[in-house]
């Protein structure tokens, strides 16, 4: 029973990781529309279901640590995988933090990340708050478009550096802060009217 028990939770941990690259090798090969769907999420929606979340966060985490043998990725937890997408590249790929990340507890690994974000932004880690919300896909895209569009502008590399997203997210606060609410109306005329179901979840 000891040896079940501890095959068991090494596969719970290394779930993610099967998960994750499957589902990018189904993008990458569109295999989705060999099974007749239009896209990737549409697929992900029909056979997921209400795993769709766990999938999207499981493609972000092997994204991360990508270069890194999947022999030592099998040893780290998916929370940990995904708080290393928060680093840039050089350093999440090192073998400092591929170790932290797979030696540390959640919780310490987290403030360790933070504590490196810290001292590249200048920011105190208690100041950081985390802003989500569930879009329409259209909508989602054209946010991210927007966001790209803005880093190229600012000459700020967000794909190798994330952490350069904060700085665009605030040039982009300050640009609607400094312009009068008119002209946002103006350029937005009829973008109010546009409705969106909103995505119920069932709460179980």
């Amino acid at each position: 029973m000891d040896r079940e028990a501890v095959r068991i939770v090494a596969e719970m941990k290394s779930g993610w990781l099967r998960l994750g690259v499957l589902i990018r090798k189904m993008i990458e090969v569109h295999a989705y529309q060999a099974l007749g769907f239009p896209s990737m999420r549409a697929w992900m929606n029909a056979r997921l279901g209400k795993s769709t979340s766990s999938a999207f966060s499981a493609l972000r985490s092997i994204r991360a640590p990508e270069g890194v043998p999947e022999e030592k990725l099998r040893h780290i937890g998916e929370r940990n995988a995904n708080a290393l997408t928060y680093l840039p590249v050089k350093e999440r790929r090192s073998e400092e933090w591929i170790q932290k990340a797979t030696t540390l507890p959640t919780k310490e690994f987290k403030q360790e990340v933070q504590i490196a974000l810290q001292k590249k932004t200048g920011m105190a880690p208690e100041r950081f708050k985390t802003f989500s919300i569930a879009l329409p896909e259209p909508v989602y895209e054209n946010m991210c478009a927007a966001e790209r569009k803005l880093a190229r502008a600012l000459q700020l590399d967000i794909e190798d550096t994330p952490g350069n997203r904060i700085q665009v997210w605030e040039a982009f606060t300050q640009w609607i802060l400094l312009t009068d609410e008119e002209t946002i109306q103006v350029q937005t005329e009829g973008i109010a009217n546009c409705r969106f179901e909103p995505m119920v979840r069932s709460q179980s």
